[in-house]
């Protein structure tokens, strides 16, 4: 069962959701809204209070490639001021990947107060990750300069692709984007729908980032590409 699986030069795709970085050994994620069952809750909302495992995925994944750094490409909490418990569940997903590994965070939406709200962890916050000529952007701002010869790494989008069995039971399952001049990364909270990339347009920006770009479907227990006929209708 295939749960590596090359993106492009020095970048390896996970089943989980994950891309790996080889030179540098970073490993980096997307999108993880840590609290999000407890954020929720607080808003009124009556579903489930649970973490989904995702703090063991993520020490897993941290395990299975050696990573030296783990960066996580915004969204990296679902909401500011958490409450006690929810404090308890994020704060304790990230010491334990702290005793195993370096962690950095790039600013999403959803973190304008994670400096604050976190403060004692240490963690460093930045709005971007560079490493040898690879650049992670959470992507809800592309107002940036983008340097011409770069690779770029993006979340936001939640990518995703409905699959269905031989019953006709369909499932979405989150997928990269990977084109010449960027990736995008799918969710890896496991509360995450997904933007569906074969209904739904592409914005702008990020289509103009990709071109002409494939789609690699991480079910978490398998990575494939799809079939280039499959491809066609994504747009």
């Amino acid at each position: 069962m295939e749960q590596q699986l090359s993106l492009g030069p020095g970048r390896v795709g996970h089943a989980s959701g994950a891309l790996y970085v080889e030179t540098s050994g970073t490993l980096v994620v997307a999108d993880a809204h840590l609290g999000y069952g407890w954020a929720q809750r607080r808003r009124g909302q009556m579903g489930p209070v649970t973490d989904g495992g995702i703090g063991e995925r993520l020490r897993g994944v941290v395990r299975e490639f050696a990573a030296r750094e783990l960066v996580f490409l915004g969204d990296t909490v679902h909401a500011p001021r958490p409450s006690v418990l929810e404090r308890e569940m994020i704060e304790g997903v990230l010491r334990g990947l702290m005793e195993l590994v370096e962690v950095k965070v790039v600013a999403g939406n959803h973190d304008r107060a994670f400096g604050r709200d976190f403060a004692g962890l240490g963690i460093a916050v930045s709005g971007v990750w560079g490493e040898g000529g690879l650049v992670g952007l959470h992507g809800d701002r592309l107002d940036v300069e983008l340097p011409e010869g770069e690779h770029y790494l993006l979340g936001h989008l939640h990518p995703a692709v409905k699959l269905a069995d031989d019953a006709g039971v369909a499932r979405r399952a989150p997928a990269f984007l990977v084109g010449e001049r960027a990736t995008v990364l799918p969710a890896f909270s496991p509360f995450a729908a997904g933007f569906d990339v074969k209904e739904g347009k592409l914005p702008r920006e990020v289509k103009a980032l990709l071109g002409r770009h494939e789609v690699v479907v991480a079910t978490g227990r398998r990575v494939v590409r799809l079939p280039a006929r499959a491809n066609r209708s994504v747009r």
